[in-house]
C-alpha cells in the first residue's frame, strides 16, 4: 500500500505501511505466542469441565474447569491434525464450524492454522430453521471439508439444509453429543484414529506440513466471516486473507500476562480480533459460556483474574445493572472493548465506572476488516469516549459525500458516508457479491464504502454518527406512513364527495 500525504483541511488520512509481506502462513501467528511459553495458558472455558476432550490433550488439566496451556493445545491441535490428514484433508480446504465459544471452536481453529485451511465460524442458531434453506450459506463457494456441530439436532438439519455438500465434506463431527452408532456419517471429535495416529515421541511443538507447490502466502484466504445486512437479505462472506490479518495484528501490543475475557458471538469479528490477538501475543482466552450471561461473566472475571473484557452494547447494559456486580471483585479488569454499531459515549461512561477499569473505548466494528480504525496511545487520557480512534498502520481513512454517483472527500468537521481501505480490508464479497461497496482509487487504494456517517476532527479523530441503514429505514418508514396517511385522506375526500 502507499504512502500519500493528504491535504490536512480533508477528512482522509493515511496510516502508512503495515505489516511486511512475508512467507509466513497463519500457523505463525500461533507459534508466536506458543513461543511466549508453552505453559502459559492459553484456553479457559468456565462452562466445560476439567477432563472434557482429555483423549485428545493428551496431559493432567491443570484446573476445575477446562484450562488448557499452549503445550497442551499445540499438542491437541497436531495430533487431531494427523488423523484429519489420514481422512484426506488437504492445505486449501475449509473448517465450517457451526460452534459456540467453547473449546472445540478452538481447537477447530488451531487445527486450520497448522494444516493451512480456512477456517469459516459461523452462528450455530442458523441450523435451527423452520424450514430448508432459509439461512443458508453460500458455502458451495468454498472449499469444504469439515463440518462441526454441537449435537445430533444440528448435525441433522446441517444434512437437510446442504445436501449438494454431502459428498464433499470428508469429516462430519458432532462436539457434544454423543454419537453412539454411525448416524449419517458422522462422528465423535475422539475417534479411534486419534491414538492409531498419535506420533509418540514427536516433541510438543508440531510441525507445519510443507506443500510441493507453495503459493503467495498473503494471498491465502485464512478465515472467512458472514455478514447480514437483515434477516431479509442473504449472508455475505468476508474473506480474510493473511495479509489482512496480518496487517491488523501489527497495531496490537500486548503482555502475554493478559486474560482477554470474550463474551462476543464466535462467529463475530470481535471474537476473531481478541482471540488473535491473544494468541498471537501468549495471553489467555477466556470463554464464560456457550451463551452469554452477566452473571457468568462477572463471576468468570473475579475468579479467573481477567484484564480485557470484550462484548457488546447490550451486553454491558446488562453488566452495569446485574444485582451481583458490587459484590464482584473486579480490581484485576485494566480494559474494556465494546464491539457492534454505535455505542454512545454516556454507555461507556457507566460502563467503565460500574467496573472500573483504566480504560474504555468503543471499536469500528465491520466484519470486512478489522484494525483499520483505534488508538496509537496506550494512555487514557489520550482517549476520548465519543471516538472509535484514529487510522492505523496500514490503513486509509476518508469521510466522504453521501452520492455515490459523485463521491468527494469532505472537510474536516463534516459528517459524510465513512470509507476504509488498506491492507486490513478485504478485496470483494465471496462469489463477487454487493460490488459496488468496493472500488479502487487512482492510486490503486482498495476502499470498502461502510454503512456509517461520520466526522472527522482536526486531530483525525473519527466519530461516527449514524448507521446508514439505520436512518435509511427510518425514512422507508416514514414515507410508508406518509403514504398510507395519504391514503387514508384521498379516500375520506371520496367518501364526502360522494
Amino acid at each position: 500500500m502507499a504512502t500519500t500525504k493528504h491535504d490536512k483541511r480533508l477528512s482522509v488520512l493515511d496510516g502508512g505501511w503495515g505489516a511486511q509481506m512475508g512467507p509466513d502462513l497463519m500457523f505463525r501467528q500461533f507459534e508466536e505466542g506458543y513461543d511466549e511459553g508453552p505453559d502459559n495458558i492459553a484456553l479457559i472455558c468456565t462452562h466445560q469441565s476439567w477432563g472434557h476432550l482429555r483423549n485428545i490433550v493428551g496431559e493432567k488439566p491443570v484446573a476445575g474447569c477446562l484450562t488448557w496451556t499452549y503445550r497442551q493445545l499445540m499438542r491437541a491441535a497436531r495430533d487431531l491434525a494427523l488423523v484429519w490428514e489420514g481422512y484426506g484433508i488437504k492445505r486449501g480446504d475449509t473448517l465450517v464450524a457451526f460452534l459456540p465459544s467453547c473449546a472445540e471452536w478452538a481447537l477447530g481453529f488451531w487445527v486450520a492454522a497448522i494444516l493451512d485451511l480456512t477456517f469459516v465460524p459461523l452462528d450455530p442458531a442458523t441450523l435451527v430453521v423452520s424450514s430448508p434453506g432459509e439461512q443458508e450459506y453460500p458455502l458451495e463457494l468454498l472449499k469444504t471439508s469439515i463440518v462441526l456441530v454441537s449435537n445430533l439436532r444440528d448435525a441433522y438439519n446441517f444434512d437437510e439444509l446442504y445436501p449438494d455438500l454431502t459428498k464433499a465434506v470428508r469429516v462430519k463431527v458432532v462436539c457434544h453429543e454423543r454419537v453412539d452408532s454411525f448416524f449419517r456419517g458422522w462422528i465423535n471429535l475422539e475417534p479411534p484414529e486419534t491414538y492409531r495416529f498419535r506420533v509418540s515421541g514427536a516433541g510438543d511443538k508440531p510441525y507445519r506440513p510443507i506443500p510441493k507447490e507453495r503459493v503467495v502466502a498473503d494471498d491465502r484466504v485464512a478465515v472467512v466471516l458472514f455478514t447480514q445486512e437483515s434477516p431479509k437479505h442473504p449472508p455475505k462472506g468476508c474473506p480474510l486473507t493473511v495479509q489482512n490479518i496480518r496487517t491488523a495484528l501489527v497495531n496490537q501490543y500486548i503482555l502475554p500476562q493478559q486474560r482477554y475475557l470474550v463474551t462476543c458471538q464466535s462467529s463475530s469479528s470481535a471474537a476473531l480480533e481478541a482471540v488473535l490477538v491473544a494468541w498471537k501475543r501468549g495471553a489467555a482466552i477466556v470463554f464464560p459460556g456457550a451463551l452469554f450471561s452477566a452473571q457468568t461473566t462477572l463471576s468468570a472475571t473475579e475468579i479467573y483474574r481477567c484484564t480485557r473484557l470484550v462484548c457488546t452494547p447490550p451486553q454491558l447494559e446488562e453488566l452495569i445493572k446485574h444485582p451481583s456486580r458490587p459484590q464482584r471483585d473486579l480490581s484485576t479488569l485494566e480494559s474494556l472493548s465494546v464491539h457492534g454499531g454505535l455505542v454512545s459515549a454516556k454507555l461507556l461512561a457507566q460502563g467503565q465506572h460500574a467496573l472500573q477499569t483504566q480504560w474504555v473505548s468503543s471499536s469500528l466494528t465491520v466484519t470486512e476488516g478489522f484494525g483499520a480504525l483505534g488508538w496509537r496511545s496506550v494512555s487514557p487520557e489520550d482517549r476520548t469516549l465519543d471516538s472509535v480512534g484514529t487510522v492505523m498502520l496500514g490503513s486509509l481513512v476518508k469521510v466522504c459525500s453521501v452520492d455515490s454517483r459523485n463521491i468527494r472527500v469532505l472537510g474536516r468537521g463534516q459528517e459524510g458516508r465513512l470509507h476504509v481501505g488498506g491492507d486490513a480490508m478485504i478485496q470483494g464479497y465471496l462469489g463477487g457479491e454487493s460490488k459496488e461497496h468496493f472500488y479502487r482509487d487512482s492510486d490503486g487504494n482498495r476502499w470498502f464504502v461502510t454503512n456509517y456517517l461520520a466526522t472527522m476532527d482536526n486531530n483525525g479523530l473519527v466519530r461516527l454518527t449514524t448507521e446508514l441503514k439505520v436512518r435509511l429505514a427510518i425514512s422507508l418508514n416514514l414515507a410508508t406512513l406518509l403514504h398510507d396517511r395519504l391514503r387514508l385522506y384521498t379516500l375520506l375526500m371520496l367518501v364526502q364527495n360522494s
